[in-house]
């Protein structure tokens, strides 16, 4: 039960902590950056898939036109799976040569709309975008001036998360994501990002492989890895800024990661070939900031069993028990405060790393038993 213990909590540790602090430090002592020409404006092609996105398929389609990019050189494919609102009549009454409306009857899933609508796309560079994600100005140039160096497959750009409503969900989530921001841009300095911000990153069109759709699969995991497979980097580029709103309550939120969960358990089989520890550095990131954090529930959970059983052994078990109980104490609390006050949660970290180990543990299930929907729920804005 010690040995137990031990290994749990320090697994738990290293990847919250001691990773994060290894590859930042690696990646300032030792950056690989790429070579880019501010002058390079390959053609683009901007791929949305969008379903009942009414309330904000207009500002994007006003954001698209604002981009700081060449209109000869970008063109913008949205993809509508079956919405039922009035996204169809949005996006048609928006269509121009650069806009490119597809509007399918049968609902299918993200992953499917992007299998349909890439063939399409004439650009040499494709750009992944969401309905709800604004683009800075200058941000399509930002990712595209590294495709300069042949070496690099994919860009992820830097998605900020405005939170209006101040929840909970919100507030955990933002710092949370502050946090994601930090690990791939030190990823990205070393060799190469594990995974996109599904919002904002570009992929040569030459290394696009079709999602599977049999299950549910996240398109900013599997796309880029799939080219980190094929031997190309994938860097993190934090001028290209993209913004959207968080989900406006902790159930929008937990929802939304039940889903990137029982995504991620579902990528197993694709990602077999990258945790073979002689894939490189991306086997050390893939274990270290995925597969590790994804089994923290699992390691949370043995770790406060075999707790309770050596409690009496030493004072630091039943100190670290107490720092445990209070750990779940400050999700509790958090939890109560969320529901009874619109005020700043002081407890909201401890809430949202809470909720989001419990939405893992619910998408592992849903992965094993095959129960969660290809196709997306949206979350209102």
């Amino acid at each position: 039960m010690i040995a137990l213990f031990w290994v749990c909590v320090g697994l738990i540790l290293y990847t919250y902590f001691f990773y994060p602090v290894l590859i930042v430090v690696w990646a300032l002592l030792f950056p690989r950056p790429s070579r880019v020409d501010e002058s390079a404006l390959p053609h683009v092609s901007m791929l949305v898939a969008a379903y009942n996105e009414e309330d904000v398929i207009e500002r994007k389609l006003q954001n698209c036109r604002e981009l700081d990019y060449p209109a000869d050189r970008i063109e913008f494919l949205f993809g509508s799976d079956a919405s039922s609102d009035r996204t169809p009549e949005i996006l048609n009454a928006g269509s121009s040569p650069q806009v490119r409306p597809f509007l399918f009857q049968e609902r299918a899933g993200k992953a499917s709309v992007l299998n349909k609508i890439e063939p399409q796309a004439t650009g040499v560079i494709l750009v992944l975008s969401d309905a709800n994600t604004m683009y800075r100005s200058d941000a399509v140039r930002k990712l595209v001036r590294h495709f300069a160096d042949s070496k690099v497959g994919g860009v992820c750009g830097r998605l900020e998360l405005a939170d209006p409503s101040g929840s909970a969900g919100g507030q955990g989530g933002g710092l949370y994501w502050r946090y994601e921001n930090m690990l791939k841009a030190s990823e990205g300095a070393v060799s190469t990002v594990i995974g996109a911000n599904g919002g904002i990153y570009a992929i040569r069109k030459e290394l696009f492989r079709p999602v599977p759709t049999d299950r549910v699969l996240m398109d900013d995991f599997i796309i880029p890895l799939r080219a980190v497979e094929e031997g190309y980097r994938v860097v993190y580029e934090p001028e290209a800024v993209g913004t959207e709103n968080m989900s406006p309550n902790m159930h929008g939120e937990f929802r939304r990661e039940v889903r990137i969960a029982a995504a991620n358990f579902n990528a197993f089989p694709y990602i077999l070939g990258l945790l073979n520890p002689f894939s490189g550095f991306a086997s050390l990131a893939l274990w270290s900031h995925k597969v590790l954090r994804w089994i923290v529930p699992f390691l949370a959970l043995a770790a406060l069993s075999s707790n309770l059983l050596i409690v009496r052994r030493a004072w630091v078990y039943a100190a670290l028990l107490a720092v445990q109980a209070l750990v779940y104490l400050g999700a509790l609390l958090g939890c109560a405060e969320d529901r009874l006050s619109s005020r700043r949660n002081v407890f909201a970290p401890f809430y949202y790393l809470v909720a989001m180990n419990l939405a893992l543990l619910l998408g592992f299930f849903r992965s094993l038993t095959r129960t969660q929907r290809a196709a997306w729920e949206r979350v209102p804005h």
